[in-house]
């Protein structure tokens, strides 16, 4: 079972050499003064030895309460990951992942930033007997002219409940990333239920800790094809 989704902290392990690995769920964002849904995010990844190749596209419907609703396509997702360290002994490992954010979006109606923007995170993952911990520092450069470059952090615990049930408790949080904005904490409790070796059910729900009042929830399934 892949790490990851449906955290939003990224793992250092891709998917095995010549396997996909896509997942397909629905995002739900709630702030004091609006709703943002993913509905579905396709994210589409490609696996080769010690890399993991990135595409992801969201459909957004955003509903922010002056301004009633708005849906379509938002901005394209695509990255690298390079795990450079795979102690199989330790079961330690360790990559990079950056990312590339291309505006394709209509930012007019409030879908997508409407300029590029590029994350470059350090990825690591430690596994244990039944326990995995796996986390991300990163820094996301920002053009657009109300935004402003960020660093964020983010570590998850999971634990294998039964050969079916994965479960684990996410902590993440980042500076400010608009100019008149403030830091942000938050943590995400969630897990996998393998269906079969090739599907799994993904679920997360979490809120801010510091920042504004922020509830987010994740319901998707993953397709595995090794």
């Amino acid at each position: 079972m892949q790490a990851g989704p449906p955290f939003l902290t990224d793992d250092p392990e891709p998917p095995p050499p010549g396997g996909w690995e896509i997942n397909v769920p629905f995002i739900f964002e709630r702030t004091s003064r609006d709703i943002e849904m993913d509905s579905p995010l396709l994210d589409f990844n490609y696996g080769l030895p010690d890399v993991q190749l990135k595409l992801e596209f969201p459909i957004n419907i955003l509903y922010i309460d002056s301004d009633g609703t708005t849906a379509g396509a938002g901005d394209l997702l695509l990255g690298v990951k390079w795990r450079f360290l795979n102690n199989v002994q330790s079961k330690f490992q360790l990559g990079v992942y950056p990312q590339l954010l291309l505006p394709t979006g209509d930012h007019a109606h409030g879908l997508g930033e409407g300029r590029s923007a590029f994350a470059f995170p350090v990825v690591a993952q430690q596994s244990w007997e039944k326990w995995t911990v796996y986390g991300n520092v990163g820094f996301w450069w920002q053009t657009a002219s109300e935004t402003r470059n960020y660093v964020y952090a983010g570590a998850v615990l999971e634990r294998e409940i039964t050969e079916r049930l994965t479960l684990g408790l996410e902590l993440f949080g980042n500076s400010p990333k608009e100019r008149d904005g403030h830091s942000d904490l938050a943590f995400n409790i969630g897990g996998a239920l393998r269906f079969s070796d090739h599907v799994n059910l993904l679920l997360s729900a979490g809120r801010d800790i510091v920042g504004e009042t922020h509830a987010m929830a994740y319901i998707g399934l993953q397709f595995l094809t090794k």
